[in-house]
């Protein structure tokens, strides 16, 4: 891993902060970022509250609570160990196009904390798993690099759900994760990110799908200053299928940017996105949505889906589906809109008697639905729909 470590600061130095002229940086900002120089610090917060949450893996600045595994029904159920300690380089080998990126690789190269877990073989039982991530900022120009890998091996069935926690001031919080999915398992990835610190949030998520996989991943985020997601997909093996569903509320000057690639490498896979952006004020959402269909991936069934809606004039929405075919028998589709509300439905909750006020709430609630009723965790589809209501209204 020291090895790996230096190649990737090496690589960081090459590349240096990534500008507006790469494609994946083209309409997101990277120069506030490189006051965040300190590496965040241990911390003395009182997380009793959160220990007391079951089923809840805690890190803090990073590091697991390892209090917190007293509280999970499923600890026997995994096996635990450093990221750092690996050894086995398929283990903690990333994607290539991660590797070219130079914040992914600033990452790999400052991260001290960060965990392997492995679901046990043989088993089953579909295990719920809730990660808190609680970071504790004492001072300003904090950065906190975590690098986690999950295991899931035959036959497990696992959904995690995410949630961020920010004290103190704003910082750089560069997330790097990788799920390797074995043969015939189910992951389900929900993650929330809600924060009141105007701290920046990178994440770089790599999925691994073998036979007969389905992995579901769903992300809502809203009151996040700067929120840039990175997720690759490998649909490796016959029969694998992939979900992501995505809604950002943004408003101000903030700014969501998704970033998606979902590699079709064997026939008979499914991969659907389906990603919304709400946009108020001056703020910015980015959708880069991509799909390759490799040479040999028959039978494939993809779709991508992405639409904005613009509640100010000065809200701006980038979007750029895009699919590679290199297979013949394939079923692939792409499509995306951006627009304000439509005035004639103004008009028609008006004409029965409903306010203009109320009439854009309804509206914007029946936007957002789509996407919310797709999620695969109940907690989530809970937590967004009572978060829109409190949105509207500030």
């Amino acid at each position: 891993m020291n090895e790996i470590k230096n190649n990737s600061y090496n690589q960081f130095k090459k590349l240096g902060y990534p500008t507006k002229k790469l494609e994946n940086w083209k309409f997101s900002n990277s120069s506030h970022l490189k006051k965040y120089n300190t590496i965040i610090s241990d911390s003395n917060i009182d997380i009793k509250e959160y220990l007391k949450i079951k089923n809840t893996l805690c890190f803090l600045n990073g590091a697991l609570i390892k209090e917190s595994l007293e509280n999970c029904d499923f600890k026997n159920e995994i096996l635990i160990s450093n990221t750092i300690d690996i050894k086995e380089k398929d283990t903690i080998k990333m994607s290539e196009n991660f590797n070219n990126e130079a914040l992914f690789n600033l990452g790999i190269a400052k991260f001290n904390e960060g965990i392997f877990i492995e679901f046990k073989k043989g088993n089953k039982d579909h295990i719920q798993i809730n990660v808190i991530n609680i970071y504790d900022k004492k001072s300003e120009n904090m950065f906190a690099p975590t690098f986690n890998i999950f295991k899931l091996n035959k036959k497990n069935n696992v959904s995690i759900f995410e949630k961020d926690i920010n004290h103190g001031f704003d910082s750089f919080n560069l997330r790097i994760n990788k799920f390797i999915c074995d043969d015939d398992s189910i992951l389900n990835h929900s993650s929330i990110y809600q924060d009141d610190t105007q701290s920046n949030l990178l994440r770089y998520n790599y999925y691994q799908a073998n036979t007969n996989t389905i992995i579901n991943i769903d992300s809502f985020n809203c009151e996040s200053s700067f929120n840039k997601d990175f997720i690759e997909i490998d649909l490796d093996k016959s029969g694998a299928e992939a979900t992501v569903n995505a809604l950002n509320l943004t408003k101000n000057d903030e700014h969501a940017d998704n970033n998606i690639l979902i590699n079709h490498k064997s026939e008979h896979c499914n991969s659907s996105q389906n990603v919304r952006n709400i946009l108020q004020n001056k703020s910015t959402s980015v959708f880069n949505g991509k799909v390759i269909v490799f040479e040999g991936a028959q039978k494939t069934d993809s779709n991508q889906s992405n639409k904005n809606l613009l509640l100010s004039k000065e809200a701006t929405a980038h979007s750029n589906p895009q699919l590679e075919i290199y297979a013949d028998d394939v079923q692939c589709g792409h499509g995306s809109t951006t627009g304000a509300l439509d005035k004639n439905s103004i008009f028609y909750f008006q004409s029965r008697g409903i306010n203009k006020e109320d009439a854009i709430q309804i509206l914007v609630k029946a936007f957002a639905h789509t996407v919310i009723k797709t999620f695969s965790d109940d907690n989530i589809k809970k937590n967004a729909q009572a978060y829109i209501d409190k949105w509207m209204n500030e």
